[in-house]
């Protein structure tokens, strides 16, 4: 089970005096926080769970997940998928994301059932039934592939991960399942749970889970089975010098060796039977696009010799 690493006194109420029927739940990166939805209302929704309800929803229009934290809408009169505003997370009826398909009745989503929408790669996911996903072209209608992923359940909601990854998430059981859908190889990658939950996101900045409980009250869960190599630091020079800054680098890749961007890699100076000997530049550094982290090394200014150890480890805030 994905371990717990919060859960509000509150609950995640909002100003109203009474518990909302909370029915979708996205994370939104321009916001860096949650857009909740009721049948009738719109919420901005933060991690320790404050809640601020904005706006009354216009039945016409379901929520789908869609790439790069972002939302769109599917439009139940007019069958068109289009993007939320990035500024208030409302539909934008002037922007068509599927011109080519009109999404009937049934391949939309309600509320037991998401689906998601990756415009740059022009594809659809859709769910048939509580053990599988199928990929659609969004500019044929034909589909082109399927995720089996036997959970039993309808996934509630399809959330954005990374390129090519999403996470399907069912209320009942909590079961939270991480699938990719480009590529030839379509399949469910990482398997865990949390609490059941009333709606719950995934948070692509943080790489957390966000879930509103059966209770009401907020919970982030701490995504630790990410696959995930982190070398070694070494300094470049190789030689280290007094009195000087002395850099350090180490890479974050996947199991395949590909490079894991915009993670947050924590190092640590620790001494080798004797006291720690001069500083690091930084106490944390985030991965770039090629998954390298930097940092600087100071050497001491007293004189002193020995040896250090320089710890790096991947951390999750």
């Amino acid at each position: 089970m994905y371990e717990k690493i919060y859960e509000s006194d509150t609950l995640v109420v909002g100003e109203a005096d009474q518990t909302p029927d909370w029915r979708w739940l996205f994370y939104l990166r321009h916001w860096d926080a949650f857009l909740g939805l009721t049948p009738t209302h719109y919420a901005k929704v933060f991690r320790d769970g404050t809640t601020i309800f904005f706006g009354k929803r216009s039945g016409s229009y379901e929520p789908v997940g869609r790439v790069d934290s972002l939302l769109a809408y599917w439009g139940r009169w007019t069958e068109a998928l289009c993007p939320a505003f990035p500024i208030n997370g409302l539909p934008n009826p002037n922007v068509v994301l599927n011109p080519g398909w009109n999404i009937e009745y049934g391949m939309g989503p309600d509320s037991v059932t998401g689906t998601f929408v990756d415009e740059r790669r022009m594809v659809y996911l859709h769910q048939p039934n509580t053990h599988r996903i199928d990929i659609y072209s969004v500019e044929t209608r034909q589909k082109t592939g399927e995720i089996q992923h036997n959970t039993g359940e309808y996934f509630h909601s399809l959330a954005w991960v990374q390129e090519g990854q999403v996470a399907g998430f069912c209320k009942a059981s909590g079961k939270i399942r991480i699938m990719t859908y480009l590529g030839s190889d379509k399949k469910v990658i990482e398997s865990d749970r949390i609490d059941p939950f009333r709606v719950a996101a995934y948070d692509s900045e943080h790489h957390l889970f966000f879930a509103v409980g059966t209770d009401y009250r907020a919970r982030l869960y701490c995504r630790e089975a990410w696959s995930e190599n982190l070398s070694a630091p070494t300094f470049e020079p190789a030689s280290v010098y007094g009195l000087k800054a002395n850099r350090l680098k180490t890479r974050l890749t996947g199991d395949d060796g590909k490079p894991i961007p915009g993670m947050w890699v924590h190092w640590e100076l620790e001494g080798v039977d004797g006291p720690i000997i001069g500083s690091l530049d930084k106490a944390v550094s985030m991965t770039d696009k090629d998954g390298w982290a930097e940092n600087f090394y100071y050497g001491p200014d007293e004189g002193l010799t020995g040896l250090n150890k320089v710890k790096v480890r991947v951390a999750l805030y």
